[in-house]
């Protein structure tokens, strides 16, 4: 058991990493701005996207992305939030890990200091 947990915490820790790092190279300036998303919003999408992670709805993906940074403003940890996605998605530890990295790299960078390095 802590083997398992050992290794979906590695996962999780570079998937945030990862996440951070390629969201962070993708430029604002390529976003679709022919819907009614930000250039923000379409920015975290397409990173999510290239990842093969998708949403029921674009706003329902924009929305976890803003509940991360909520959670990080609110105090939780990363190991709290991450947490908290295992459980209540059916996501990888890696895709939850993404998932958590490009939320901040593009909506809270403030709580970059959060992630595992």
């Amino acid at each position: 058991m802590f083997i398992r947990i050992t290794t979906a915490a590695r996962t999780l820790t570079l998937a945030a990493v990862i996440g951070v790092s390629a969201l962070g190279a993708v430029s604002i300036a390529n976003a679709d701005t022919a819907t009614s998303l930000s250039g923000q919003d379409a920015v975290f999408l397409e990173g999510m996207s290239d990842e093969g992670i998708t949403f029921t709805t674009d706003d329902a993906g924009v929305g976890l992305a803003h509940h991360i940074c909520g959670e990080f403003a609110d105090g939780a940890t990363f190991e709290e939030v991450a947490a908290e996605g295992l459980q209540h998605s059916s996501l990888s530890a890696y895709d939850v890990g993404y998932v958590i990295g490009g939320s901040v790299s593009v909506y809270c960078p403030l709580y970059t200091d959060q992630l595992p390095v």
